[in-house]
């Protein structure tokens, strides 16, 4: 992404938060800057994309062969992906700025709520299959803990990250960003890739497939409430140089010359 997009995407951040700005304080364009995945999620995609290949093979191997089993591991690659694209941009950014060492607030709960559902039910679904379907229910317990794993490193990564404020404007932008980041650990990726073996052939009983899409449904229903309460409008401060009030402004990234 070049620096103008990345510019008007920073500006149509805080546009959608309630501070429009023509230009944002140095400081909290570089805090959005983070936010950019373009370049560097591809060389983490790669690290993380060959070991779930091999693991998506090996896991059909030993559990069989079903349509959600690789969604599964691609799904961990991006999340992995995006989590260290972001901190390692992060950690760069920390470098430049002394510790804001007043406290920022927690998430909310509705993001729990959401992983509970994810997981609590997830295993809830399996365990009684394992009298009737046992490969496919012990595949689905071993899934659930790698993902719960990694959701625990993710969130863990996030949450005791130092924050990135020089300011109370700019400690607000990383409160904002801070509730969109922890999504790297999306409980929905966990739920929605076994609706495939609902509409594809699986050893899942025919009877499961509408607890399946319940259990999805839920989860997706309580982290979409959870973006959406992360999104809260920022307090008044001082974002950057202000928009005159009636003026239309241009944010889109300029065209090709």
């Amino acid at each position: 992404m070049s620096r103008a997009s990345e510019r008007a995407a920073a500006l149509r951040w805080l546009a959608s938060r309630g501070q429009r700005v023509s230009a944002p304080t140095p400081f909290i364009d570089a805090l959005l800057a983070t936010r950019n995945l373009t370049r560097r999620s591809l060389l983490w995609l790669v690290v993380f994309g060959v070991p779930a290949l091999v693991g998506a093979v090996g896991y059909m191997d030993l559990f069989g062969a079903n349509t959600s089993a690789p969604v599964y591991f691609i799904c961990l690659a991006i999340q992995l992906s995006v989590w260290r694209s972001v901190r390692s941009a992060q950690r760069q950014l920390a470098k430049q700025i002394s510790p804001w060492r007043r406290e920022v607030g927690r998430p909310g709960g509705w993001f729990l709520t959401a992983c509970a559902l994810a997981y609590g039910g997830g295993v809830a679904i399996a365990v009684p299959l394992l009298s009737t379907a046992p490969r496919y229910a012990t595949g689905r317990l071993i899934l659930l803990g790698v993902f719960g794993l990694c959701a625990v490193l993710i969130l863990v990564s996030f949450l005791r990250a130092p924050v990135l404020a020089v300011d109370e404007a700019s400690a607000a932008v990383y409160r904002g960003l801070r509730a969109e980041n922890v999504h790297a650990a999306s409980p929905a990726l966990v739920a929605v890739p076994s609706l495939l073996d609902v509409v594809t052939k699986s050893p899942l009983p025919r009877g499961y497939w509408p607890l399946l899409v319940a259990y999805a449904g839920v989860v997706v229903a309580a982290e979409l409430v959870a973006y959406v309460r992360g999104r809260r409008p920022l307090p008044p401060g001082h974002y950057g140089d202000p928009v005159p009030r009636g003026s239309e402004v241009d944010w889109s990234p300029p065209g090709p010359r």
